[in-house]
């Protein structure tokens, strides 16, 4: 069993939700807030490890820790995205396609491969996981997709990339299905009721009107 490091990227305006304590990270903190820029150096720093890359506005499930190692050590091998597509449907599913940076594994020495093509690209201006997702198909590599969610996005303004989209936390959070009793095959559809759970949580633990 491979041993993982967990690091969050931030650039320490926002303070981690509770959630953050049940595991042992090491903070990467962007205080020029070049969002590009610093990703770039952080992939190259995270390579010397097994590592699983976080960033500052998420809540973490419970038992993330077992469950999130269960599953790496399922791909261990392979890039693997724990939060993705947050209102879509699909089952765990491997190909090409990247985007949200919300949590992600990266096995030994291929972040650094990936910092590579995108510092050839200095002054892209879309997300950085567009570019990210653009050195992924250069490389040949593939992407597991997992399903459900092991966290949600807080959905707050972000700091890090001055990017902000009310669309960005998902019905599919694992703790949502554990609440109902249900499995990932029958959230299909309950995805109604998930969504209006996710609100009335967000509505209540967030006060958010």
């Amino acid at each position: 069993m491979r041993t993982n490091n967990y690091f969050v990227r931030t650039t320490g305006d926002r303070e981690l939700d509770n959630s953050y304590s049940q595991i042992e990270y090491e903070l990467l903190i962007d205080k020029e807030h070049k969002p590009l820029a610093s990703f770039i150096k952080q992939l190259e720093y995270i390579s010397d490890y097994d590592a699983v890359l976080l960033e500052d506005d998420c809540i973490l499930c419970k038992d993330f820790k077992k469950r999130i190692e269960e599953i790496i050590n399922q791909y261990p091998n392979k890039i693997i995205n724990f939060f993705t597509s947050p209102k879509d449907y699909f089952t765990t599913i491997e190909d090409q396609r990247f985007c949200y940076n919300q949590c992600t594994y990266y096995p030994k020495g291929v972040a650094k491969e990936i910092a590579k093509i995108m510092a050839q690209y200095p002054n892209f201006t879309l997300g950085y996981d567009v570019l990210e997702a653009r050195a992924i198909k250069q490389l040949g590599l593939t992407v597991v997709r997992y399903r459900p969610c092991l966290v949600q996005h807080l959905d707050n303004d972000t700091f890090i990339s001055k990017f902000t989209n009310h669309e960005r936390r998902t019905p599919f959070f694992i703790d949502y299905l554990d609440e109902l009793g249900i499995n990932y095959e029958q959230a299909k559809d309950r995805k109604q009721e998930l969504e209006i759970m996710l609100d009335r949580k967000f509505k209540k633990e967030q006060n958010i009107e």
